[in-house]
């Protein structure tokens, strides 16, 4: 790799994962040039609290954009990683006019009420409560600001069987869904690198 990369590619893996699909993806969407960053938050972790996941993925992405101050940033997050990075940008609008586009893959934005069955008498069990949580509205000025897109899978009555169509969406975001493909699927389907590609060709954001 040449000593400044084209682009900088962050792909974060989701909730009881680790980085190996994600990452096998991000290096079919990079160039030879471009520095490819899939941090590994550790499959058992991904159980507990989205707090520390956030502070990891925040100080590996702190010292890589430290580094290259001038280099144009492109995100992914799939499922929980999408959930990170909207903190992670909300946290860091510095870092925003870095940023040339956001990808949110199967990532439920709007609060994922599959996670109610790991919750007792309205708490959040490990990372459930977290995945319950809104944060369109966060996402939504994101994406006033930043080119972004929201990918979703329907397998069949509006739903990847994980995540909802609708719980995924942000307003102002450009969104595709891909019908037959599962929420585990999504995560390095060819089909989704190839939204993901033609988006990258023109990212744009949305009016209104």
């Amino acid at each position: 790799m040449k000593e400044t990369p084209d682009y900088i590619l962050f792909a974060q893996h989701g909730w009881a994962d680790t980085e190996a699909a994600i990452a096998e993806m991000a290096q079919t969407l990079a160039t030879p040039q471009t520095l490819v960053i899939t941090p590994n938050l550790g499959w058992w972790k991904t159980w507990w609290r989205i707090k520390p996941l956030i502070k990891q993925v925040e100080g590996i992405a702190t010292e890589i954009i430290a580094k290259y101050p001038q280099t144009p940033i492109r995100i992914i997050g799939y499922s929980l990683g999408g959930l990170i990075w909207v903190e992670l940008l909300k946290q860091h609008p510095e870092w925003w006019s870095q940023v040339e586009s956001f990808v949110l893959v199967a990532s439920p934005i709007g609060g994922v009420d599959l996670a109610r069955n790991f919750t007792f008498l309205g708490m959040g069990v490990g990372i459930a409560g977290a995945m319950l949580e809104n944060r369109r509205q966060m996402a939504e000025s994101i994406a006033k600001v930043i080119p972004t897109l929201v990918i979703a899978g329907d397998i069949g009555g509006g739903t990847d069987g994980a995540v909802t169509l609708d719980e995924t969406k942000v307003p102002g975001a450009n969104f595709f869904y891909l019908p037959t493909l599962s929420h585990p699927t999504l995560k390095n389907h060819p089909a989704v690198a190839e939204v993901i590609r033609d988006f990258w060709q023109n990212p744009v954001i949305i009016d209104g």
